[in-house]
């Protein structure tokens, strides 16, 4: 290759450096006597289609001219020495400098010029319609007279569904990519922003913002987990800095800054009044590291195992069981990341205590999947079905008639050959991970529905995943028995999850405070937890809390282990921290988890009586102590959750009956006022709140 003459004008001279894409020269443009660089494009599973898509945008992105963005002066495919084929190439300006990979890490002022320059790069892209998509930085060449210029735009979109085949190829690219890319949606500008605030975080904190053992874990943090402001690594970020990169690292688009623009304009204003800035103190609590799951390599192994059954067309149906607290939910969503990045699909049904909902979850389930209107390719006859299920879909259904009435057996029976017809759909569309969670608490009909569908999951490309708590069968006769049949007939297999050996809990509370912990402080919280990875983190957010762990001079202090005041049992390490909420605060938790473990924030200020700012005061400092969550899915408005059933229930049984009597006639009567046009989807809570509460005539 050294040596060689491509399209009788690049003379080859010498390799700088290969990478996913392939390979980079530089070259002598002999024409205009410059020297240049000409990436050649590795063929590798690109195919002519992938070839193609590579020069058209290269060939968009040279007609970026910015002095922050590397120049392409030329494209097109040759022969190449040594290759049976020809290659695409690209013709760039040679930049003479590192990368941003290579220099040190900077201080806060290099820092701001640094991403300014990016920023400004990225405005004039946008401007264009072209996203970079590849944002990292070995793409941030850095000159002799420091000068940012970014490069490689447009060039790194993985090809085809199954994104786990890039993963040799694109490890490094994988830590830098936006959640809605993740999960195989188009990039935006936004997906721009996420990588630069992963850049930015790596500046700032010397470290990524999620690290893990597998692609997998990685990018289920990105897509899950919580970050730790950049500043909790004893860094001198300004806040306005540390908060500018949360941002950027959010897992919504929409809660991103708007544009580069937007991004620079924040810098400016951060680089002006960096003097006077008071850095102050992160929150003890937000500096712990949560979202990786640690210690089941085992039990996920047997999991992924199961879901490539599934993908080849050999429906599974797995059971994962354990204790409250044990990780039942990481599993699921460690097991949900692999599978939405192999190229399947996730659909997820609750099942809750309080309300046993008629197929509740299954409802969930439809309605998550025909939001959005794709239900015009099912027959009219199961749309009717569905649509029975999810009333409040009939206004995106319009003409849907309903079905003729049958008797009871033979309406149900209708239902369930719809519901597989249905899931047959989504299966035939591509791979399906369906996830039932708490299905110990599901009713009678949705135990009797997913039962059916399991005798029928033998020739599709789908796994059926349903979560429950040993400690709750005593109480779930009908559950019990679905376990017995499905069993008997092997249609089924089970994965206990058992608690944390005291290296595995070594490991996770290691994670947690991101340090090395002491074995004594490991044998005290090892006896008190006995392995409970939930107990565990909830034991350390309460010593934190308590004041008794600080973050002192770049580390965790804590006192002897014997002046430790550790929370006897997990209920107590989560009245420990609602404590530190005002009564006020407390009282509309209590009011929320009425509601259910999972709310509306609609419902909640009907119900609360609290004036807005109050309520999205108590709502915020709520989920600074991380005990309820935002969610999102489609379809919905603003919800929240609390980020465990534990606390949820703890919660609930703080009330006295004769104040939980009060409070659900209290929140029945502000529903049925407030919510008249969802009187039929609200039925079952208000009228088993109001026959809770004593009000016979209503319920």
């Amino acid at each position: 290759m050294i040596g060689s003459i491509i399209q009788e004008r690049y003379l080859i001279e010498a390799e700088l450096g290969r990478g996913g894409m392939g390979t980079v020269y530089r070259a002598q443009d002999t024409l205009l006597e410059r020297a240049v660089a000409i990436k050649v494009v590795s063929a590798a599973g690109l195919g002519s289609e992938g070839r193609a898509r590579v020069l058209q945008e290269a060939r968009a992105a040279a007609r970026l001219n910015h002095p922050n963005i590397v120049a392409i002066y030329d494209v097109g495919t040759a022969a190449w020495p040594g290759q049976e084929d020809h290659a695409s190439y690209i013709v760039m300006e040679l930049v003479e400098g590192q990368t941003l990979h290579d220099v040190a890490q900077p201080d806060i002022e290099r820092l701001v010029d640094i991403t300014s320059d990016i920023c400004r790069a990225l405005e004039a892209a946008h401007e264009q319609g072209i996203i970079h998509r590849d944002l990292k930085p070995q793409n941030v060449a850095i000159t002799a007279s420091k000068t940012v210029k970014l490069m490689d735009f447009g060039l790194a979109r993985i090809t085809g569904s199954n994104r786990l085949t890039q993963e040799g190829t694109f490890m490094g690219t994988m830590a830098y990519l936006a959640p809605e890319i993740i999960m195989g949606q188009e990039a935006g500008a936004r997906s721009d922003l996420y990588a630069l605030g992963v850049v930015m975080y790596e500046m700032s904190a010397g470290r990524p913002p999620f690290e893990g053992d597998s692609l997998t874990a990685v990018l289920s943090q990105h897509l899950h987990a919580p970050v730790v402001p950049p500043g909790a690594y004893g860094a001198r970020i300004p806040p306005a800095l540390d908060n500018l990169i949360v941002r950027l690292l959010s897992k919504r688009p929409e809660d991103r800054p708007a544009s580069a623009a937007d991004v620079r304009l924040e810098l400016e204003r951060i680089s002006l009044t960096r003097e006077g800035q008071d850095l102050a103190a992160l929150p003890e609590i937000s500096r712990l590291v949560r979202g990786r799951m640690i210690g089941r390599e085992e039990e996920f192994g047997r999991a992924v195992g199961l879901w490539q059954e599934a993908a080849g067309g050999h429906g599974r149906f797995l059971f994962i069981s354990g204790e409250p607290g044990i990780g039942k939910t990481r599993m699921v969503r460690e097991l949900s990341t692999y599978a939405e990045i192999s190229g399947g699909k996730t659909i997820i049904g609750y099942c809750y205590a309080q309300e046993r909902t008629p197929y509740g979850p299954i409802a969930q389930m439809v309605e998550s999947t025909l939001v959005d209107g794709p239900g015009a390719n099912l027959p009219v006859t199961i749309l009717a079905d569905l649509l029975t299920l999810a009333p409040e879909l009939r206004l995106t259904y319009p003409d849907v008639p309903p079905n003729e009435r049958l008797d009871p057996e033979s309406e149900q029976q209708r239902l369930f050959e719809s519901i597989v017809t249905w899931f047959a759909a989504l299966s035939r569309n591509g791979r399906v991970l369906m996830v039932v969670d708490d299905v110990h608490w599901a009713d009678s009909g949705s135990l009797a529905l997913l039962s059916y569908l399991a005798r029928r999951l033998e020739r599709r490309s789908a796994l059926i995943v349903a979560t429950y708590r040993e400690v709750e069968l005593d109480e779930s006769l009908p559950f019990q028995q679905v376990l017995i049949d499905l069993k008997r007939e092997r249609l089924a297999s089970r994965i206990k999850l058992g608690r944390l050996d005291k290296q595995q809990a070594g490991d996770l509370l290691s994670t947690l405070f991101a340090e090395e912990v002491t074995p004594d402080f490991l044998e005290s919280i090892y006896q008190e937890t006995e392995g409970n990875p939930f107990f565990i983190e909830e034991v350390c957010k309460a010593l934190v809390d308590s004041g008794e762990l600080t973050f002192e001079e770049g580390r965790w202090q804590r006192p002897e282990v014997n002046e430790l005041a550790i929370p006897q049992g997990i209920r107590v390490a989560i009245q420990s921290r609602l404590s530190k909420l005002t009564r006020e605060q407390r009282l509309t938790l209590q009011e929320a988890a009425l509601l259910g473990r999972d709310f509306e924030y609609g419902m909640l200020m009907a119900v609360s009586g609290l004036d807005e700012d109050s309520l999205i005061e108590a709502l915020e400092r709520s989920e600074q102590a991380q005990l309820v969550e935002e969610v999102r899915r489609p379809g919905q408005g603003t919800r929240f959750s609390f980020t465990h059933a534990l606390i949820y229930s703890t919660l609930l049984s703080n009330l006295s009956t004769l104040r939980r009597q009060r409070l659900q006639r209290r929140v029945a009567l502000a529903l049925e006022e407030r919510f008249p046009e969802r009187r039929q989807e609200l039925a079952p809570l208000l009228g088993r709140y109001f026959a809770e509460a004593g009000d016979g005539e209503k319920a």
